[in-house]
């Protein structure tokens, strides 16, 4: 059987048993060994504990579901094992209703005196009590392959009980008074809040390190951990990094998730969910036509993840057979494309940067998404103009800011580390190239460089933006910018009016550039699509850098990907037409083809061959000052063309 290092594909079904749950009434063997001899997954993950903490299988540990039928953990193990098929299990860590009922004394205490009915305490007795031994319990007795912990640095809470607080005041030498601060308004908000995040990785480093010494193969990922929800270097024995996107505009989330932890350089993998969530008006958990999902998975192959499905069991945790079924189409797809992308590496060009440090002063938990709408949209953007774009935080980008052409702030919250602002304006001084996105952002900066940012409000004005006189659309929030030697890209109004208001600008600092827009483009994307938004940040960046990959014409949304695989270019196609944001559409059935499509690649030399993959067809091409340049009729969803 695979380890998840070397699974690019799998299925996740779960139910979270609630007490009275008839588990294993339906449930059949042979149902388990089609769905592995025709899906052909690389390992299937199934529910053992969901968030109501219920176990779904005849534990020992005392919270075993009351109805349970048959032991349904032994006939998947032992199905799966005879088919050669991995198997993980579904488990709910930090999150546990039942736990918390029958230990208040480990929940979470409340800023306002009440228990938590979620979530356990870090620093409580849950991971000693239930936690570890339950796993153990799996990987010992059941003999399954890894596990894969649900609700926990998503489902962490900041904790006032006595004993933290405590625990707080001995360890930083601060004297709270017995009292923790409870807003940010207070005194060593910050610090205790990054005391309850410090709590909770040294839970994770606990439960890793303590099952890792018993069972060394046993595979463990803490959900979300280390991912944009938790923004951060990998500080515990995890063995791959995992999260299960929105099932709302999933495709434009995945790019955003994927991208922040592809960055971590640890093996992963994304789920996407096999239905859809909609807005409270409208139906909910309406089923994806399979399009939907090869184009959800298409996304994460070509940034080098794994990808997995999830589909619900039913009540008593036997699988849903019809859907399942829909999935042999989505292995046949990732299959074909493994050899070209799966674990590749992007080569580096632009990156945007995911602020852990305005994240955390952002942010009233621990660990969540506050802002990360600023970043999909911003994320989105580069990808619908056709840059091939990483993401990066303070952690992934210390030390390696030359490897990138071009790094990206998208709008700011809160504010910016000052020795990363030194370290980036040192690394455009020797020739890199910024772009900064948002009125905070540019304020940020503005007292480090010759330029101002007039201070109107104009938090609800729309004002007319255009670089092309027959291009013309609208940003919000969006400020005039002033500086003496510096090149107007983008201007306010009309074009007769260009030339009074400046609002995209391009000023040179040192050896290298810096692109200035004073409107959050990012958010606004996210919020609202506008060709203008493309059109602008296309004009910024072509005056910032040059990509390996240019597109030169596509009829449609054609995102590029740059990946090393194999140590050759693999450049992929991704078709990226759709209604993903759209809250009138739920589901869809056809997804519009990229048609007339050219792109041209920077190479030292003329290539040998190039091959369009997985059709293994070769590519007719002409080389031309130091660029081939390829022709495409169509994409449907995902090719690669391949550089030999």
């Amino acid at each position: 059987m695979k380890k998840r290092q070397d699974s690019s594909f799998g299925l996740h079904f779960d139910f979270h048993s609630g007490p009275n749950n008839n588990v294993g009434e339906t449930l059949r063997e042979e149902d388990i060994r089609t769905i592995c001899q025709t899906v052909k997954p690389d390992f299937i993950q199934i529910d053992c504990k969901g968030h109501p903490g219920w176990a779904s299988y005849p534990t020992k540990l005392g919270n075993a579901a009351h109805g349970i039928v048959s032991d349904t953990l032994e006939m998947w193990r032992r199905v799966t094992k005879e088919e050669g098929v991995a198997l993980y299990m579904h488990y709910s860590g930090v999150f546990d209703t039942k736990y918390c009922i029958d230990h208040p004394k480990d929940a979470v205490l409340n800023a306002d005196g009440t228990t938590s009915q979620t979530a356990t305490r870090c620093l409580g007795n849950y991971v000693d009590n239930l936690l570890i031994p339950q796993i153990k319990e799996l990987a010992g007795v059941y003999g399954v392959d890894g596990i894969w912990i649900d609700g926990d640095c998503w489902a962490c809470q900041v904790d006032y009980h006595p004993d933290t607080v405590a625990a707080f005041e001995k360890e930083t030498g601060i004297d709270l008074c017995g009292k923790a601060p409870v807003s940010r308004d207070e005194k060593y908000y910050d610090e205790y809040l990054d005391f309850n995040r410090e709590l909770f990785r040294r839970y994770v480093r606990h439960y890793t390190e303590e099952i890792h010494a018993e069972y060394p193969d046993f595979q463990i990922a803490s959900n979300w951990g280390f991912t944009d929800h938790m923004p951060e270097a990998v500080t515990a024995d995890v063995n791959y990094l995992s999260g299960d996107f929105d099932s709302w505009n999933s495709f434009n989330v995945s790019r955003y998730a994927g991208r922040a932890i592809a960055q971590q350089n640890m093996t992963w993998d994304l789920m996407a969910w096999n239905f859809r969530h909609f807005r409270p008006d409208k139906p909910q958990g309406l089923t994806k036509n399979p399009i939907q999902i090869l184009q959800e998975a298409a996304e994460i192959l070509s940034i080098g993840g794994g990808f997995q499905n999830y589909i619900t069991q039913k009540s008593d945790g036997s699988p849903r057979m019809l859907p399942i079924s829909r999935m042999k189409e989505v292995g046949e797809f990732i299959r074909a494309r493994e050899p070209y992308c799966f674990r590749g590496k992007t080569l580096h060009e632009a990156a945007v940067l995911l602020s852990t440090y305005d994240r955390r002063r952002s942010s009233n938990a621990p660990f969540d998404r506050t802002g990360c709408q600023l970043l999909i949209g911003m994320t989105s953007l580069m990808c619908d103009c056709s840059f091939s774009t990483e993401i990066v935080c303070e952690h992934t980008l210390k030390g390696n800011y030359n490897n990138y052409k071009l790094i990206v702030i998208p709008e700011i919250m809160t504010g910016l580390d000052k020795e990363l602002i030194t370290d980036i304006l040192e690394y455009v001084r020797c020739g890199g190239s910024l772009l900064l996105c948002g009125v905070n952002t540019c304020r940020i900066f503005s007292e480090y460089l010759p330029f101002t940012v007039d201070d109107t409000d104009r938090n609800s004005e729309w004002r007319w933006a255009c670089h092309d006189r027959n291009r013309v659309g609208k940003l919000k929030n969006a400020h005039d910018i002033s500086c003496n030697d510096s090149e107007t890209v983008v201007w306010y109004g009309w074009e007769e009016e260009k030339t009074n208001s400046s609002g995209g600008i391009i000023l040179n600092y040192g050896s290298g550039k810096i692109g200035l827009l004073a409107t959050d483009i990012g958010g606004q994307y996210f919020d609202c699509v506008q060709y203008v938004h493309r059109d602008i940040i296309k004009a910024m960046c072509e005056k910032l850098y040059t990509p390996v990959v240019k597109v030169e014409r596509s009829l449609g949304l054609l995102e590029i990907n740059e990946l090393i695989k194999d140590e050759k270019l693999c450049i992929q196609l991704i078709n990226a037409n759709g209604q993903h944001a759209n809250p009138s559409v739920a589901t869809e059935d056809f997804i519009p083809p990229v048609l007339d499509i050219t792109v041209s690649v920077a190479l030292d030399k003329c290539p040998e061959k190039i091959l369009l993959q997985p059709e293994d067809k070769v590519l007719d091409f002409d080389y031309t000052d130091g660029r081939a340049y390829i022709n495409i009729d169509r994409l449907d969803l995902h090719s690669v063309i391949q550089i030999l």
